[in-house]
């Protein structure tokens, strides 16, 4: 796939749209609210995705000056009428946040050695770690994070475990027919070990998501996520916008 087909079927996996072609919500289980306006781009092409509350009028406005808007190819880039996106989405209601964005793409199912057990969904292994943490309860380190309960291991998923303690999960914060975007949560105790890597090198094996194309995303200051994909040799796609 050429870049500007692969940041298509990102944007494709990540929000559930309108027939008219709007954003109604996120693309994930629990369908939480999207942000009101995605531009993502790459060396050929920029997107843009606008939620279905924003008027009409306003929504033609933002497509017409994305339209116009420098390809956003680089690490760095910003798009160039981010104050006019602003101001246009402010006059219906106030803006919460700007946030930017990087996506990568797995050219390959990476391997990475690393004396983490992977324990994934759907085998009897996962099967397993579910009942244990049904019957003891999810860890207060996991709690923290928002994983309450079994409930929030997005399936497909895998887990590096440290001897019987979980380290790192990867999941499926996006899921659709075609593409795949994981999410990563690693324990603060066990950071920076290598963890992260090996949960998600696990579970881009998984083989549910053999015929899927698989992408991964993070903000532009996280560094620790960017240094993941440097492990996992991952290719980077463009930048990513998202005003709420």
């Amino acid at each position: 796939m050429e870049d500007h087909d692969l940041l298509a079927l990102e944007a494709d996996v990540l929000f559930v749209m309108s027939d008219s072609g709007r954003v109604v919500a996120e693309n994930s289980p629990d369908r939480t609210a999207s942000s009101r306006l995605y531009l993502a781009g790459c060396a050929s092409l920029n997107i843009v995705r606008v939620r279905d509350d924003v008027d009409e009028e306003t929504a033609q406005a933002l497509e017409s000056l994305a339209a116009t808007e420098p390809a956003l190819r680089e690490p760095e880039s910003t798009p160039v009428h981010i104050d006019e996106y602003v101001a246009l989405l402010a006059a219906e209601a106030p803006v919460e946040g700007c946030d930017s964005g990087l996506i990568w793409t797995f050219p390959e199912r990476p391997a990475h050695q690393h004396p983490a057990t992977l324990v994934a969904s759907d085998t009897a292994e996962g099967y397993r770690l579910l009942a244990r943490l049904t019957e003891e309860g999810m860890p207060a380190s996991l709690v923290a994070a928002g994983f309450v309960d079994i409930g929030e291991f997005w399936a497909p998923w895998c887990v590096a475990l440290e001897g019987d303690e979980i380290a790192s999960i990867a999941f499926a914060a996006r899921l659709g027919p075609a593409a795949a975007e994981t999410g990563v949560f690693t324990v603060p105790a066990f950071r920076g070990r290598g963890f992260a890597a090996a949960a998600t090198a696990g579970w881009a094996r998984l083989p549910a998501l053999r015929e899927r194309t698989l992408f991964y995303s993070t903000s532009r200051s996280n560094l620790s996520s960017q240094r993941l994909t440097q492990r996992l040799g991952l290719r980077f796609i463009g930048a990513s916008f998202q005003i709420t």
